[in-house]
């Protein structure tokens, strides 16, 4: 199955966010594998999961790059810790659309979290006005021998490393 535009953009969405939060003086996620699960509580969207590897260097490089995508595109950027609660309000432009995005993030020490997003988009993407997504993400051990960190595992399979994407391609790899 193909991660739809919409999803897609949510979970990445979502882990950004959660990534900028975590750039609030968080406890940093343990390193290794995280399966992150998104899903519609109103059922108008599959669930899926991707899995990430995690070390360090790519928890601090997530959170700085949550934190570069919102400087420039959004006008609005709220982020509010109680505890190990961490409430995020964000209006940002992508290209044409704006977004307002409340993500409001649980964390049960550095091993487990569980976001709600609502999201909406003005104008509408793919014909919706608005989505909601709650996640949960869980440390579930060490990396598997197929995935290094920064890789991360869409629902389709597709394989991507974070810190290569980050570099462009231009760059060479980040040092882990």
């Amino acid at each position: 199955m193909r991660l739809s535009a919409v999803p897609a953009t949510l979970v990445l969405a979502g882990v950004m966010v959660c990534s900028h939060a975590l750039a609030i003086d968080l406890p940093e996620r343990k390193a290794g594998l995280w399966v992150v699960t998104s899903r519609s509580p109103a059922g108008d969207m599959p669930s899926h999961e991707v899995r990430m590897c995690i070390d360090a260097s790519t928890n601090a490089m997530m959170a700085n790059l949550g934190t570069n995508m919102m400087q420039g595109a959004c006008s609005k950027n709220d982020v509010k810790r109680d505890g190990a609660v961490v409430i995020v309000n964000t209006v940002c432009k992508i290209g044409q659309m704006q977004t307002s995005t409340t993500a409001i993030t649980r964390f049960s020490g550095d091993t487990a979290y569980h976001t709600d997003i609502n999201t909406t988009f003005n104008p509408p993407m793919m014909g919706r006005a608005s989505a909601v997504v709650a996640q949960d993400a869980k440390w579930t051990g060490a990396c598997p021998a197929d995935m290094k960190p920064g890789d991360m595992v869409m629902p389709d399979g597709t394989k991507v490393n974070i810190k290569s994407v980050m570099n462009g391609p231009h760059k060479p790899p980040v040092e882990e």
